[in-house]
């Protein structure tokens, strides 16, 4: 199951064809849920893959990291995991953390794998790095999480690759795949589909195969050692 963490509510949109209905819209109809209610904002996607969205409030009108917090006290006090056979699950949750909202996955014992979606961009590296550091400071809360790995999401700077890769040594966290940019990726969302879906034999749905694969076989997470703003712009002016 994917669950999108943020008010978007893009995070499935892919795997269903359109943006979907969220718990907070049930939430703000019926104010208080039954498992039927919140059975009926979890859907069945592409290749059978369960998800479903948090949502948020209406711009300007409240706080979406409470939202995202509801959200998951919902899911966890149904049992809705357990209730749908869920074997694993993706919490796509906003790069944010200053926000206890976006946090409660990791406060909630969900993220004890994490991986951390970055690029070769300074303000990215730099947000990445803060997520680091509410990693760290939950740790010595006793609770169970850790980084498994950094995904370089490309956006196509100058020796992207080596300053992403040398930005994972720094912060002591293995980077386990670099995806390229593709129009294939623009294509597919405008079809409303996955990658995998759309273009199952092209290049870049290998690059996802592997990435799959990788996390599918992963039994190590790490503690980081968060880094500085001066070392980020050490890190890339160097290449």
């Amino acid at each position: 199951m994917q669950v999108g963490c943020y008010p978007k509510r893009d995070s499935i949109a892919t795997l269903c064809g359109k943006l979907m209905p969220t718990i907070m819209d049930q939430v703000a109809k019926h104010r208080t849920l039954t498992p039927e209610m919140l059975d009926e904002v979890i859907v069945t996607g592409y290749n059978g893959i369960k998800g479903c969205e948090s949502g948020g409030p209406k711009p300007g009108m409240g706080c979406s990291g409470k939202g995202v917090n509801l959200a998951i006290q919902l899911l966890d006090h149904h049992k809705m995991f357990q209730k749908h056979g869920i074997s694993f699950a993706i919490f796509d949750v906003l790069g944010d953390v200053v926000c206890g909202g976006f946090s409660q996955p990791m406060r909630s014992g969900y993220a004890r794998e994490i991986y951390l979606v970055a690029c070769g961009e300074i303000l990215t590296l730099y947000q990445v790095n803060n997520i680091t550091k509410a990693v760290v400071k939950l740790s010595h809360m006793g609770i169970d999480v850790g980084v498994a790995g950094i995904i370089n999401n490309m956006r196509g700077v100058l020796h992207e690759e080596e300053i992403v890769e040398e930005f994972g040594n720094i912060i002591g966290v293995p980077v386990i795949q670099h995806i390229p940019r593709s129009s294939f990726v623009q294509d597919a969302e405008l079809q409303g589909k996955t990658v995998i879906e759309a273009y199952l034999n092209s290049e870049q749905a290998d690059v996802y195969r592997s990435l799959a694969g990788k996390i599918l076989k992963n039994s190590e997470v790490h503690i980081p050692i968060p880094t500085d703003m001066k070392t980020l712009k050490k890190i890339a002016s160097s290449f």
